[in-house]
C-alpha cells in the first residue's frame, strides 16, 4: 500500500516539475519573440526617418498600403 502512494506521488512530482520546466521554457520564447519585433520595429522606424520629409498625401497613401 505504502509503495503505491509513494510511486502516485513521484509520478505527481515529476508532472508538476515537467509542467514548471515547460512554462519557464514558453516564458522565454514569448521574451525572445518581444526583442526581435522590438527590433524589427527599431529597424523599420529608422528607414522611414532616414527618408527625406514626405508630404501629406504620401503619408496618407503609405498609410492605406500599411507601409506606415
Amino acid at each position: 500500500m505504502k509503495v503505491i502512494i509513494m510511486w502516485i506521488l513521484s509520478v505527481s512530482a515529476a508532472l508538476f516539475a515537467g509542467y514548471l520546466y515547460g512554462k519557464s521554457c514558453a516564458e522565454t520564447q514569448i521574451v525572445e519573440k518581444k526583442v526581435e519585433v522590438i527590433k524589427y520595429v527599431a529597424q523599420k522606424r529608422a528607414k522611414i526617418q532616414a527618408q527625406p520629409n514626405a508630404r501629406r498625401d504620401e503619408l496618407l497613401n503609405l498609410m492605406r498600403t500599411g507601409s506606415l
